[in-house]
């Protein structure tokens, strides 16, 4: 099978707004990455540069209001009472276990881990056997509220919003 056959099986067994969440979610998630190193938000390991999700989140915590609005505590409250599970190995199959944060691990740094967490959950292909359809699925809601979080991190940091912003 192609690439291009799994695709369009693929797309033959989610539904068009699930196609569509998916879609956003990972152009969202990838342009919010170059907008961070963009910003000097970055790590190096031997010249490779990687996001620095800690540092950013920390720039921003003081001026995050997790009540702002209804539709923002909701999607805290959701990400954080289900989150994302890691993919594991056990006894040679692949397997999900819940994450455990640290007992003094901060409300955004949790946010931001279990939205990388749902990113590479998807895109490493462990959620494309799934049903995406809105109103039957928990993919679905994290990836959607996992956007609207990252919409408001957005608009928290200036430097961040311009380079996301930035023309392609």
């Amino acid at each position: 099978m192609s690439s291009k056959q799994f695709i369009e099986n693929l797309n033959k067994s989610i539904t068009i707004e699930g196609q569509n969440i998916m879609n956003e979610f990972f152009i969202t998630f990838s342009r919010f990455e170059f907008a961070l190193k963009s910003s000097n938000y970055v790590n190096t390991d031997n010249g490779k540069v990687m996001a620095n999700w800690g540092t950013f989140t920390q720039s921003i915590s003081n001026s995050f209001n997790i009540e702002k609005t209804q539709i923002l505590k909701k999607s805290i409250d959701y990400l954080l009472e289900h989150p994302a599970k890691l993919q594991i190995i056990h006894n040679g199959q692949l397997g999900w276990e819940n994450r455990v944060f640290q007992a003094n691990e901060p409300l955004i740094n949790k946010l931001s881990l279990t939205i990388r967490d749902i990113r590479n959950n998807l895109f490493h292909g462990g959620k494309f056997n799934g049903n995406y359809e809105q109103d039957v699925s928990r993919n679905f809601l994290l990836l959607k509220y996992s956007i609207i979080v990252l919409n408001e991190w957005l608009n928290l940091n200036v430097n961040v919003k311009e380079n996301f912003s930035k023309s392609i």
